[in-house]
């Protein structure tokens, strides 16, 4: 019975010394240069403008001032979500890969073709959900009918 305790003791030691590693190694992930310049690029104020671009009606058009000045008032205030969006990518990050999966991440994000791929990351996902989002807003407006009717009802 004691060699039963004692096993069970030593995994509890072991699964929470992992998680602890896991913790460390998303800290350092996090706050690679790679990935703290993918977050400066999301919120930047191009970026967040040509996100509300993208999402708007078509035959919708801003100027040039106007988008200017959406994407800095978005880019200040998205900037002051940045330190939690840093926490739950720790957090998630240590929750869902292993110690040796975060590890890998850092070891291909800190090598030229990672940096890289992080780099292009951020536009390239941006270009897609552009491109998409015509697409998007229409299928919106085609099931919000149905949206409301099942949100109406007993299901």
């Amino acid at each position: 019975m004691k060699r039963i305790a004692l096993a069970a003791l030593l995994s509890l030691s072991l699964s929470s010394a992992q998680a602890e590693t896991a913790a460390e190694l998303a800290k350092t992930y996090v706050n690679m240069p790679e990935v703290q310049q993918m977050m400066t690029d999301m919120f930047s104020p191009e970026s967040m403008a040509a996100q509300v671009v993208a999402s708007m009606p078509p035959g919708v058009t801003l100027s040039e001032a106007q988008q200017t000045a959406i994407g800095e008032l978005m880019s200040g205030e998205m900037t002051t979500l940045r330190p939690k969006l840093e926490e739950l990518m720790e957090s998630t990050t240590a929750e869902i890969f292993t110690s040796e999966e975060i590890d890998a991440l850092i070891t291909f994000y800190s090598s030229e073709h990672g940096a890289s791929i992080m780099g292009k990351m951020g536009p390239m996902m941006q270009q897609v959900m552009g491109a998409l989002a015509p697409d998007m807003q229409e299928m919106q407006g085609r099931i919000t009918p149905q949206l409301l009717e099942i949100m109406s009802s007993e299901y």
